[in-house]
């Protein structure tokens, strides 16, 4: 005689289930934030090099950071060290700018870099002219060199340089960077200094000094050329001294500057995710009447609200950990900083929030904290990977991520929720745990097994699936000039690519379809 038993789920399971939901669309929102994480991550970086005065991925050693700088010793006496400290914050400007320079061409992707004069070797240390220049593939890009100038009285330093008599004609032709607040007029100013000198000159001249007059001239030129070459550094004399004086803080401003850029560019793609996956959910409610259209609308708001939010949290903390990881002295942090590990911090903290939470109100034992902590680690190591092949199948900026992110995260859940169960069956009976191990580890070794055919699979398959992609959509581009069947045969080559055989391989098979009374197979 048996009996049926109906089991029903408890709040706790309940709860689980509905983090477990959670955590699968949360896991698709933060990996749409994984590319802006890379690169604005990349780009706090830059301040963390500057500050240190060392690369640790290449294991370069610059001239000065901004802590050496401000180590170096103030004059005691009082009528000098402010002078001290402007010319030493000089330096600072030099580093910081150099610093931001980089962080930007980072953010915007480009391929030109920043170097002070001091850490190149055709300049070498302290070269009279050059403080910094611009390079592409190491190259010192022509033209790119500037002199930084931050002094008192800036109409004297243009005097200086343009006059032929100036103590700093060695600047003439080379970009000259400013304060902030100087560059206002600088322009204007060498504009109207040239102008003067060629009404003197022409005064001169009519008194018969054509020597004179060509001075003037000459002088007119050089003021004309450095109207052209003078140009905003960024920062204000105080912004230079405080990088001087306080380095630390300075850095740590520069980093939260960029992880706020980060975090709103998050906001944008967590935004998108998140209305596109509300959107479908709530439509499927409403076709089953679970909702209506009020509270479709409602709760699409919400989950909009809420995704940017979790894009905003993960582009501004996963931007600055990205790039203390990337900086760091040990190897595996530096290796795990470009992996999905910072975008991923912020949805596993909250993931396991619940299951603590839980743990602290005395709902579940530490047993029971271990497993979930295990199945929600599980899934976000699995979304990391999957979401690294979606991007690969899907190379649509952090489309192909997400899906695979959520695919990665679902699986992983299922399978090591099996496992458990399977674990917990297996503690009845030793006999059933042996079985268990030795069933373990036949389905270990298979799956290494499974691992190397994947990655064959992966290195052999992906390069040619996007190669006859490119193929099929450049035929489609241009099919406006070939005929029906040749569009016809790449689409069917494409098809078999993929493992299907389409029914018509022509149009004539196509027109002779039509005309019969077959059935059309799908």
């Amino acid at each position: 005689m048996s009996s049926n038993k109906v089991v029903c789920d408890t709040p706790i399971q309940d709860a689980r289930r509905d983090e477990i939901d959670q955590d699968i669309v949360r896991t698709a929102t933060v990996l749409s934030a994984s590319e802006t994480v890379q690169r604005y991550g990349s780009a706090t970086s830059e301040y963390i090099k500057g500050y240190r005065g060392v690369d640790n991925e290449t294991g370069q050693r610059f001239a000065k950071g901004l802590a050496d700088i401000a180590k170096h010793k103030v004059n005691d006496d009082p009528c000098y060290a402010a002078q001290n400290i402007k010319q030493q914050a000089g330096y600072s400007a030099e580093v910081a700018a150099t610093s931001r320079d980089n962080a930007e061409s980072i953010i915007s992707g480009s391929k030109v870099r920043t170097s002070r004069a001091d850490d190149l070797p055709q300049y070498g240390k302290n070269h009279n002219v050059v403080d910094r220049a611009q390079l592409l593939d190491g190259q010192v890009i022509k033209g790119s060199q500037s002199q930084m100038k931050f002094v008192g009285n800036r109409n004297k330093l243009l005097d200086d340089i343009a006059r032929k008599d100036g103590k700093f004609t060695r600047y003439q032709g080379t970009k000259l960077e400013l304060p902030s607040e100087q560059f206002d007029g600088a322009a204007d100013y060498c504009r109207e200094q040239a102008q003067q000198r060629r009404m003197n000159a022409e005064k001169a001249e009519a008194k018969g000094s054509s020597k004179a007059a060509f001075k003037l001239r000459r002088e007119a030129e050089n003021y004309d050329e450095l109207a052209l070459n003078v140009s905003d550094s960024g920062l204000t004399t105080e912004d230079a001294i405080y990088y001087r004086e306080h380095p630390e803080l300075a850095t740590w401003r520069d980093i939260g500057r960029t992880a706020h850029r980060g975090g709103l560019e998050g906001a944008k793609y967590g935004a998108i995710i998140g209305v596109s996956i509300s959107l479908l959910q709530s439509c499927l409610a409403a076709a089953q009447g679970k909702k209506d259209i009020g509270e479709t609308v409602k709760d699409l708001g919400i989950d909009t609200a809420k995704a940017g939010t979790l894009g905003y949290a993960t582009g501004f903390a996963g931007s600055a950990i990205k790039g203390g990881m990337q900086q760091s002295d040990k190897l595996f942090l530096r290796q795990a900083a470009n992996t999905s590990a910072p975008t991923l911090v912020v949805n596993i903290c909250l993931s396991l929030s619940g299951s603590i939470k839980r743990y602290v109100a005395g709902e579940i034992s530490e047993a029971q904290l271990l497993t979930e902590v295990g199945e929600k680690g599980a899934g976000m190591l699995s979304s990391g990977m999957m979401a690294a092949l979606g991007q690969l199948a899907i190379p649509v900026p952090f489309v192909g991520a997400a899906i695979g992110g959520m695919i990665g995260y679902t699986l992983s859940s299922m399978f090591y929720q099996t496992a458990l169960d399977a674990a917990r069956g297996a503690d009845l009976s030793r006999e059933h745990l042996a079985r268990v191990r030795v069933i373990e580890a036949a389905a270990r070794e298979r799956i290494n097994h499974e691992q190397a055919q994947l990655d064959e699979f992966v290195r052999r398959e992906i390069p040619k699936l996007q190669l006859k992609t490119q193929q099929l959509l450049a035929e489609v581009s241009r099919a406006d000039n070939c005929d029906v069947d040749t569009l016809a045969a790449s689409i069917n080559q494409y098809a078999t690519l993929l493992g299907k055989q389409l029914q018509f391989q022509t149009m004539s098979e196509f027109d002779d379809f039509m005309s019969s009374d077959r059935q059309l197979a799908l």
